[in-house]
């Protein structure tokens, strides 16, 4: 008996048992335990046609062109699966052989053909015969879900994002739980900024899809902005476990060590990372080089980071700090300018940009950013985006925005220090949400949404039920019509909280 046979024979499975498991691991979208499986029986039986076939579909799964062509081309010709020449198709786009793709997605003719033949175009730079190889698709036979995900990708980047919602929920009309649709759905309300329903699709996606790096980075990416930071850590270090070394997942971890003002570990991480092209990491990295007093070593790549993307805030902030901090207020002063003399600018650009000025011996500058850009004027505009930020349940966003609202109307504004606990408690932080309700209660004690949140803050936090609940049936009278003020009272008083 041969050493294979025997480690079989040991496992206790048949052929036939291990090829059953390797199918249901492949129906469960658990692709790394079908391969495995799948390549101990192809070492007993290379020419094992069902499990070529399966193992084909599954390394096209997990992005492995080169080993689809591979085992795809091992089949015989009597042997090949109907679908053949569309896996064949795919495995050519997945290893960037667009012209190949092309060729044979045309020829198939179906909606999965044109689909392979779209993205050949655009891997070749040619977005209208990609548009046009998309329209022919949505019209051609067969299995349309991946096309409809893909073309809805497609126009949504081209700015027409109206078509690309339509589009992407075609794609999960044709398939409910396919990984392509909810990526699709995710990424274009993500971008939306319907944080909420971006979450919940690459949560269905992560909950069919268990593999998909993309599903796991998307759901983690929506916990962060949303500031749900302890549910992301979790995440993190389970993506950390299953994709160590991964450069995004790198990235991630060093993000949790930025919020907990973990300079060091931020650079220790990042800096194998350096020469990565990735403007997030790159600005992160020389954030932190600023942060452990190195700011010489930042200047360069935030200077680079300034003039791919001039009218990106923040590396345009972490630059002129560096700059200031390395004794070149000039410079600090010239790049610092056309922020904080816009209605984009927050306190601490103009703080930032009168520290440069009085460095630079240009003093006089200062009161010009104030005229150019009156507080009323950056007020009204930092209202705005905090206002968008909590409807949108960007939390974390909405939290950094109120502040800055705070520096510049002080605590004296109820509904600031209303919607900026409210934003706080969503966030985690109930301590801090609690005493900035009760700031905005003494200022509005009739206020229903007031009322709200401080009552249910008091109820939730457990510092003082009976109060709550008190001030909730204050709200409930004078809003009678607020749905959320009665769910609030009606759980409180059920001892939820």
């Amino acid at each position: 008996m041969s050493a294979l046979a025997l480690s079989l024979a040991a496992c206790g499975l048949s052929p036939e048992e291990r090829l059953d498991r390797a199918e249901a691991a492949y129906e469960d979208h658990r692709f790394s335990e079908a391969r495995l499986d799948l390549g101990t029986l192809l070492q007993e039986d290379g020419n094992d046609a069902r499990a070529l076939e399966l193992l084909a579909r599954t390394q096209l799964w997990l992005g492995d062109g080169v080993g689809a062509q591979a085992t795809l081309e091992r089949l015989d010709a009597d042997s090949r699966p109907g679908d053949y020449e569309t896996l064949l198709a795919e495995a050519f786009v997945l290893q960037g052989e667009f012209e190949s793709a092309l060729a044979a997605g045309e020829a198939l003719g179906t909606a999965e053909g044109l689909r392979i033949a779209a993205l050949s175009h655009i891997g070749l730079g040619s977005n209208d015969e990609a548009l046009a190889a998309f329209e022919r698709g949505a019209s051609a036979p067969g299995d349309r879900s991946r096309l409809y995900a893909d073309f809805a990708r497609f126009v949504h980047m081209a700015g027409d994002s109206a078509r690309g919602l339509e589009l992407a929920a075609l794609a999960r009309e044709a398939d409910p739980d396919g990984l392509d649709p909810l990526i699709a759905s995710a990424m274009i309300a993500q971008d939306g900024g319907s944080l909420p329903e971006a979450l919940a699709f690459y949560e269905d996606a992560h909950r069919h899809w268990p593999e998909s790096r993309i599903a796991l980075l998307g759901r983690i990416g929506a916990l962060g902005d949303m500031g749900r930071l302890d549910e992301a850590r979790e995440l993190i270090a389970q993506a950390a476990r299953v994709m160590p070394g991964d450069a995004d997942v790198i990235y991630l971890e060093a993000r949790l060590a930025a919020e907990d003002g973990e300079w060091a570990e931020v650079r220790d991480l990042l800096q194998p990372l350096e020469g990565r092209e990735d403007p997030r990491q790159q600005l992160l990295y020389a954030r932190a080089l600023v942060e452990l007093d190195m700011p010489e070593q930042a200047i360069s790549r935030l200077t680079s980071l300034v003039r791919r993307t001039p009218q990106s805030a923040e590396p345009r902030r972490v630059l002129a700090r560096a700059q200031l901090e390395a004794g070149d207020a000039a410079s600090a002063f010239d790049i610092i300018a056309p922020l904080a003399t816009s209605p984009e600018g927050t306190p601490s650009d103009l703080a930032l940009y009168a520290e440069a000025a009085r460095a630079s011996g240009q003093a006089d500058s200062i009161e010009d950013a104030l005229a150019k850009a009156p507080p009323a004027e950056r007020v009204a505009t930092l209202l705005a985006r905090a206002d968008a930020h909590l409807r949108g349940e960007r939390w974390k966003a909405a939290v950094e925005a109120y502040e800055q609202l705070r520096s510049w109307t002080g605590d004296t504004n109820a509904m600031v220090l209303n919607n900026l606990a409210y934003a706080k408690s969503r966030t985690g932080q109930s301590t801090e949400a609690l005493s900035h309700a009760l700031r905005a209660l003494e200022l509005a004690p009739d206020h229903p949404s007031v009322l709200d949140t401080a009552g249910w803050l008091l109820v939730e936090t457990g510092e003082d039920r009976t109060r709550g609940i008190a001030l909730l049936e204050r709200a409930a009278q004078l809003a009678p019509a607020n749905a959320n003020i009665t769910r609030h009272l009606e759980r409180a008083r059920r001892g939820q909280g």
